[in-house]
């Protein structure tokens, strides 16, 4: 054999082998975002009618969520109430449109790594889902570093319906499916459009209080010119203001009301009242814009520096507020 033939065949030999290796050697997440389907699920959020959240076990019965014309309504067992819109609107946004960012993979250690083995999935079903398909949802991350996934990008680790690969999707709703009922039940304080709003009125403990008022010229603290955007900053995040957890209501037996917050709304007939109660050495909360039965614990460190500030933190010239 000639010099030049063995030449052409070591040649032609390196050319199947890179061959080869492209084609079976390469990694499975660099494979799976060559072909990345172009959507996973896309709903039509707006006639979605229900759904069912089934947990991992050993957790409890499954959450099943079903509009009406009022809105949203979530059961597990005997137990029912409105849905609480925020975490559901952060759902719906994932379901109208869940595209796959990466596809890390396939394999128990896959599944492990992004919390989507069966003792750990949450399983979302509606039977309005394309074809009844049931996605299971792990974990939300930052995701590895990939050509089609930055690092830093938030994505949820999802599988959809018999597919065995890993795909992640935009957003971090996570969290959301793993919600117990209580955490499903709404804690409004004083939530509403600031834009209506025209007094707030606070009563601090000893009866001592002030109002912030809206006028012509813009808004007041205390009857003295408040730096307007620093009392709409406030505004805005107290109208998003949401409790965490629930109190029982039988706490409400032996309290004592020590701080309280009135809204006068313009689209309301009645002003919203919040109250702040006292129960040994611990605080609860009661809104008119919850049930009786809705009592809500109250963090003093955390709760009441956000929503109970003095007159003087509005006024111009003063440190910025806090968050």
């Amino acid at each position: 054999m000639s010099d030049k033939l063995k030449l052409i065949l070591l040649a032609a030999l390196v050319v199947v082998l890179a061959l080869i290796w492209w084609l079976g050697g390469t990694t499975p997440e660099r494979r799976g975002e060559r072909t990345l389907p172009r959507q996973l699920l896309q709903v039509d959020t707006a006639a979605l009618r229900s759904f069912t959240i089934t947990p991992p076990p050993p957790s409890s019965a499954p959450l099943q969520f079903q509009r009406d014309s009022a809105g949203w309504t979530v059961r597990q067992g005997l137990l029912h109430t409105r849905a609480f819109q925020r975490p559901l609107n952060t759902l719906l946004a994932a379901l109208a449109d869940m595209h796959p960012l990466a596809m890390p993979g396939t394999g128990a250690a896959t599944l492990a790594r992004y919390r989507l083995g069966d003792s750990a999935a949450v399983v979302l079903r509606s039977p309005q889902f394309p074809g009844g398909a049931a996605i299971r949802v792990g974990g939300s991350t930052g995701g590895p570093a990939t050509p089609t996934l930055h690092a830093a990008e938030a994505a949820t680790a999802v599988m959809a319906g018999s597919d065995p690969n890993v795909y992640l999707v935009p957003g971090t709703f996570a969290g959301v499916l793993r919600m117990g009922f209580q955490d499903w039940i709404p804690k409004p304080m004083v939530n509403g459009d600031p834009a209506n709003w025209q007094r707030i009125t606070f009563v601090f403990p000893g009866g001592v209080g002030y109002s912030l008022e809206r006028t012509r010229a813009g808004w007041t603290a205390n009857g003295q010119p408040a730096d307007s955007t620093k009392v709409e900053k406030y505004l805005r995040a107290l109208s998003r203001y949401y409790g965490s957890t629930l109190a029982d209501p039988a706490d409400t037996l032996h309290a004592v009301l020590v701080y309280s917050l009135r809204v006068e709304d313009r689209t309301r007939q009645e002003p919203v009242l919040l109250g702040i109660f006292q129960v040994q050495n611990r605080l609860i909360a009661r809104s008119t814009l919850a049930p009786p039965w809705i009592v809500m614990q109250y963090n003093a460190s955390v709760d009441l520096p956000r929503m109970f500030r003095p007159p003087e933190a509005f006024l111009p010239g003063t440190a910025e507020m806090q968050r």
